[in-house]
């Protein structure tokens, strides 16, 4: 049945096949929403291209004319040294197809974008390096290694099979690091939310109730061994169901949180949040003593007792 991801993904094959024309491209992925069949209408199309070297300018206006391309911010050097070293987003004017797939959405203003990031190889690899060896948790490169370990290669598949099987390794000491990074950050909001429900500061509430569940969010891709990070997650609903380890009905009872008074919801999602860790202590070695330490509900109070009198 055609739908949304139809035209999309005939239109990112179209796209990768002019990538790859280009001698110092090894691969290209599709990632998102269109890559998984679950695009609509204001779905963008999200891609990863993989190079011997960051193409140079003339090679990125070669390839924008070849696809009718416009670029969004402008084509300029890139710059190597981390992941993501290349955002260059353009949008297709029109969008052309090879079959009938039920034609181009309206609505898109100037165009359809697509999302595009440019990295090398060898910092693809530094990258790989940096997580499964170093043990190196940054958001930066867990959005790589996440890219990799669930996008749709459309071009290169040895190369991005390669990595893949890499990424079947997860090691235990790095999930232990991201779990501990997660706790931590999980219960510094947990006791800044406690003050803004004294406060009865609802706004702040729930903007920071929001963050927090990104951040169980990202303490459940690493108790799944997952490479995600997701600080603004998309479909967070569906992101939930890729974890076999998870609380009961995870996804229904934070979202009741969002419907409470604060002084309730904070009280369900420290519950919630106390659950995860004991899923995550169940399943991974020497984790509770680490982790306790981090887990302190309520902020300290400073009610002046400690002054010194003054003579």
């Amino acid at each position: 049945m055609e739908g949304p991801s139809t035209w999309r993904l005939e239109n990112a094959r179209g796209l990768a096949t002019e990538f790859s024309a280009e001698p110092e491209v090894r691969a290209v992925l599709l990632i998102g929403a269109v890559s998984e069949a679950i695009a609509d209408t204001f779905s963008e199309t999200h891609m990863h291209v993989f190079w011997t070297q960051l193409p140079s300018i003339e090679q990125q206006k070669r390839v924008l004319e070849r696809v009718g391309g416009q670029s969004v911010y402008g084509v300029a050097d890139l710059h190597p040294g981390v992941p993501a070293e290349g955002y260059a987003p353009f949008r297709l004017p029109q969008v052309r197809l090879t079959t009938t797939h039920g034609g181009f959405e309206d609505g898109c203003g100037s165009g359809y974008p697509i999302e595009l990031e440019n990295d090398t190889l060898a910092t693809t690899e530094q990258c790989l390096d940096e997580v499964l060896e170093d043990h190196r948790v940054e958001r930066i490169r867990f959005e790589l290694l996440n890219t990799i370990q669930l996008g749709l290669p459309l071009y290169g598949e040895d190369v991005v099979a390669g990595w893949k099987e890499r990424l079947t390794s997860y090691p235990v000491q790095l999930q232990r690091r991201v779990i501990e990074n997660a706790v931590d950050d999980l219960w510094r909001r947990i006791r800044y939310a406690h003050i803004l429900v004294a406060r009865e500061d609802v706004v702040e509430y729930f903007r920071e109730l929001s963050i927090t569940g990104h951040i169980l969010l990202r303490l459940l891709f690493g108790l799944n061994k997952i490479f995600g990070w997701q600080e603004s997650p998309k479909r967070y609903g569906r992101q939930i169901a890729r974890f076999a380890i998870r609380p009961d009905d995870f996804y229904a009872r934070l979202g009741s949180t969002f419907r409470q008074p604060i002084a309730d919801s904070h009280v369900e999602i420290i519950t919630l949040a106390r659950e995860t860790v004991r899923l995550a202590t169940a399943h991974v070695p020497d984790l509770e003593p680490l982790l306790s330490r981090y887990m302190i509900d309520d902020p300290p109070e400073w009610d002046g007792a400690h002054r010194a009198q003054a003579e």
